[in-house]
């Protein structure tokens, strides 16, 4: 492995300048992600998962989910502990230390990126593009500031592959280690980057490795450390804590309940492309257009390798059903997809408007106006969910109302009674929604709690009760606990379930309002495949 051969119309040796000495590229647009994040930033925790990820750090515990996003939940943990003992953060108070946190990892994603597209096309006119793309996807934009596990992801594949890609390049073996058992490490935080695994098979022999036994072994150990740091985090919890087993084989029943709901077919394709297109609208369309360029000016270079590697993370999403739900995923896919389109758009315009600086404008105002279309159409829908976030955030005034102990149905708001529990607020059961919807055993659930004389609520607030996605599903069966159970009235929205033989409780909580056809506008609100 001496010498440094020529890499598919790369030189070998780096002529460009060094990522300290570029700092005009790459720090400008780390200060206007970080400006976009702080103006966008969530009002409270952010998605359902963030409330759970807050509980979970708090006990420096895994979640339930997948592999257990354990590198999340723990590295959140030990910032929370030395907050505390350095600031006296109480647990009401934890989330702004987690949240905070991805706010600073969203510039830095940016610029990992950065460096990762320069090493890749040997320009920094081409990196700052990838970045620019990388920035203002809208998904960079809004969880940067939610205590959610996707910007994390991005900025440790993007370091990752840089290691490993230098590694490679240096014929040093520490580095394809290293880089190897971070790709690993972070599938602690999303799943999906397992997919990226490809990339340590066959990297080293498009960057010009032998099929020599040293090289096939230190590709071997390469992929034996991504496994070992991949799901050694997991396999303890689940081995070691029956609690935790438990609570994962719950998970995995509600996904398969989940699955038979929204089952993969290819009606799935439709959303999946709308949300890919959503991620960063100039990478879909170029996509097509910059492969083929590439790979007749360069043939089966890294920056095609890479590229087509993050095409095949976003393809294997289409096997899980979630995909036509869930518009964030494809995100994970963008450190790979990123310098590929990053590339091919500034080489395109610079060598029609013969300007380097024009092109980069040119690039700079498309991805703004994409951006800034996207955010008018999605604008009423955003504005509903940061309404309810910010409500969450002041849920425990609600819950203050009931006992303590009291079990409580809320829709949308179950994750909120959870987190107000989890800090210490009250000791509130929960019937929950979505996968902890009971569905046909609903009323005997209630029933059952009534005749062990707990006290039961519901909150009929319409805020809480979406007609998009599997809440649709589940208000018919809200409706009709109306006829079921009788109802005493605790404020304008709260009512408390009482046997059907109690006449002092006559209250009417007028259920029926949840009901999709007698909302017509928030029907109309609600986005593609709900």
């Amino acid at each position: 492995m001496n010498g440094q051969p020529k890499l598919h119309g790369y030189s070998a040796q780096n002529s460009q300048p060094t990522f300290w000495t570029s700092w005009r590229w790459w720090l400008p647009a780390a200060v206007v992600s970080l400006i976009l994040i702080l103006i966008f930033v969530d009002p409270f925790i952010g998605d359902w998962d963030g409330l759970d990820y807050t509980i979970l750090s708090l006990r420096g515990q895994p979640s339930s989910m997948a592999l257990g996003r354990s590198l999340f939940t723990l590295y959140n943990y030990l910032l929370y502990r030395a907050a505390h003992a350095l600031f006296d953060v109480p647990p009401s108070q934890a989330y702004l230390v987690f949240k905070y946190a991805v706010v600073v990892q969203g510039p830095l994603a940016v610029v990992a990126c950065w460096a990762l597209a320069r090493d890749l096309t040997r320009s920094v006119q081409s990196a700052t593009v990838a970045a620019m793309l990388l920035m203002f996807s809208p998904i960079l934009i809004i969880y940067s500031g939610q205590v959610m596990t996707d910007v994390p992801a991005v900025l440790i594949i993007s370091l990752s592959l840089l290691i490993h890609m230098r590694g490679l390049r240096q014929r040093k073996v520490m580095l394809v280690l290293i880089g190897a058992a971070l790709l690993g490490a972070s599938v602690n935080l999303r799943e999906t980057t397992a997919f990226y695994a490809p990339w340590l098979v066959i990297a080293p022999f498009v960057f010009g490795w032998k099929l020599s036994r040293r090289e096939l072994v230190i590709v071997g150990l390469s992929c034996l450390v991504f496994v070992l740091f991949a799901v050694s985090g997991f396999g303890y919890w689940f081995f070691s804590d029956p609690v935790y087993r438990a609570s994962w084989q719950g998970w995995r029943e509600s996904m398969r309940q989940e699955s038979a709901t929204h089952p993969v077919s290819i009606r799935n394709v439709w959303p999946f492309l709308v949300y890919v297109f959503v991620t960063s609208p100039m990478v879909l369309v170029s996509l097509p257009f910059a492969f083929r360029k590439e790979w007749r000016e360069r043939g089966w270079s890294p920056l095609l390798l890479l590229a087509g590697v993050g095409v095949a993370v976003d393809l294997m999403l289409l096997l899980n059903y979630s995909t036509s739900i869930v518009w964030r995923y494809p995100f994970a896919s963008m450190p790979a997809l990123a310098p590929l389109a990053g590339d091919y758009l500034h080489r395109t315009l610079n060598a029609r408007l013969r300007s380097s600086a024009r092109a980069l404008l040119v690039c700079g105002a498309v991805i703004i106006l994409l951006v800034v279309l996207f955010g008018l159409y999605v604008r009423p829908i955003s504005k509903q969910f940061v309404a309810w976030r910010t409500l969450s955030k002041t849920y425990n005034s609600q819950l203050a109302r009931l006992p303590r102990d009291a079990v409580v149905m809320a829709g949308q708001q179950t994750v909120a009674i959870n987190y107000w529990r989890g800090v210490g607020a009250g000791e509130w059961d929960v019937i929950g929604t979505g996968s902890g919807w009971p569905g046909p055993q609903l009323v005997p659930l209630i029933t059952n709690y009534l005749n062990n004389g707990r006290r039961v609520f519901i909150d009929a607030d319409t805020r809480w009760w979406f007609v998009c996605g599997w809440q649709r599903e589940e208000i018919p069966e809200v409706v009709k606990l109306e006829s079921q159970f009788h109802f005493r009235r605790v404020s304008d929205f709260i009512y408390e379930f009482r046997p059907p033989d109690d006449a002092n409780a006559s209250d009417s909580p007028n259920l029926k309002r949840l009901l999709p056809e007698n909302r017509p506008e928030d029907v109309a609100r609600c986005p593609l495949s709900r």
